[in-house]
């Protein structure tokens, strides 16, 4: 995906590079401080590491996930400790050769005597140097017990990897657990700096030190989720529920989830400001651009949405698509796949006059389920 755009993001300690999708949407960033990188979608990736790769030479040193963790290498000892000191011997044994034979030349006389020390008893000294070594094998072997320890220590990728799973009974609802309280965009809004006067801080110190005359594409899509937040609250009237950004246990989001007579439908927000989109086939169309792939149907969201009610619902749960496009100056949809809508903000509307899909009474319970943070974790 070479549309992917990689920004640098510096504030309060933080050093991060984030990875965009063309609209703004951020898809995964990598953190030069811990040296990891977040992938909020993982269908993204490899685009992710790509982009990345791209604007980061020495990204393998950033990511450090080049090396797979693995047993240690055994500790192969010496081959034979005994060489050292026969190579030594016959060393020895030619200077020893060597010396008689030089000495005759300046002084036969004197120097005849030489050979006295040159009696060869060395072979027992020479049996008595050889045994030394022995023992350094003991403390290469003692070495290999060392190796143990960290073998005993590499379950730790395993809690790593270890999820919180669904429960079997969904615990009563609580302030912590209830969805029903967060607000559209929360994950653009912790991305952003927060709510409250922290968050209200940071983004007066995040302007302050704005050095670009771009805005942030992440604050346009907050804009947009927001304005389609407000435009699914209008359908509480015709007896439809929604819930915001409801969390996914790999960091995605569900930006919206309708519940209602007409079914339930997992509704995601594209926010192209000032752009003419064209849908048609499976693919999109900016203004007057090449027709690029653009999944529709499919989407990890909806899948996932329905396997989590259903599996505390005694009752089927048919769970569809919504795609809703924010600031687009004009959309044109050809043709979409079963199963999904593609609307403009404010035709959003469309969607009241559905029903025949859930009773009242079922639309209660599949809110009761949805709103429960529980229901959502690994099944």
């Amino acid at each position: 995906m070479q549309d992917l755009k990689v920004t640098s993001w510096q504030l309060f300690g933080h050093d991060r590079l984030y990875v965009n999708l063309p609209d703004g949407t951020a898809i995964g960033w990598a953190d030069r401080d811990s040296g990891t990188i977040t992938v909020l979608h993982p269908r993204y990736r490899d685009a992710v590491a790509d982009a990345l790769a791209r604007q980061v030479p020495d990204l393998p040193a950033l990511v450090g996930e080049e090396v797979p963790a693995g047993p240690p290498t055994p500790r192969i000892p010496p081959p034979v400790p005994r060489i050292p000191p026969m190579r030594g011997m016959r060393k020895r044994r030619a200077a020893q050769e060597e010396a008689p034979v030089q000495a005759p030349v300046p002084q036969a006389r004197s120097e005849e005597p030489a050979p006295v020390p040159v009696q060869e008893p060395s072979p027992v000294p020479v049996q008595e140097q050889v045994t030394p070594p022995q023992p350094v094998t003991a403390p290469e072997k003692q070495a290999e017990p060392e190796a143990e320890p960290e073998k005993q220590a590499e379950p730790e990728p395993e809690k790593r990897t270890e999820r919180r799973r669904r429960p079997d009974v969904l615990p009563a609802l609580t302030p912590a657990n209830d969805l029903a309280s967060r607000r559209p965009g929360a994950g653009l809004r912790e991305q952003l700096g927060g709510t409250g006067a922290a968050g209200a801080l940071v983004r007066v110190a995040t302007g302050a030190l704005r050095r670009h005359k771009d805005v942030d594409p992440r604050r346009g899509a907050l804009a947009g989720e927001r304005r389609v937040g407000a435009e699914l609250k209008r359908l509480a009237r015709h007896g439809w529920r929604v819930l915001h950004s409801v969390p996914l246990p790999d960091g995605a989001e569900i930006g919206h989830l309708l519940i209602g007579p007409g079914g339930v439908f997992a509704v995601n927000t594209d926010h192209r400001p000032g752009a003419s989109v064209r849908i048609d086939d499976g693919t999109l169309r900016i203004d007057d651009g090449t027709p690029q792939p653009y999944e529709l149907g499919g989407r990890p969201g909806t899948g996932r949405a329905r396997a989590a009610l259903e599996a505390y619902c005694a009752f089927d749960v048919p769970v569809g698509t919504v795609l809703v496009f924010t600031g687009v100056t004009a959309l044109e949809v050809v043709a979409t796949p079963a199963g999904v809508r593609v609307y403009g903000e404010r035709q959003v509307s469309a969607l009241a006059p559905l029903t025949g899909v859930l009773t009242a009474t079922q639309v209660e319970r599949v809110y009761d389920v949805a709103r429960n943070e529980e229901a959502w974790l690994d099944a």
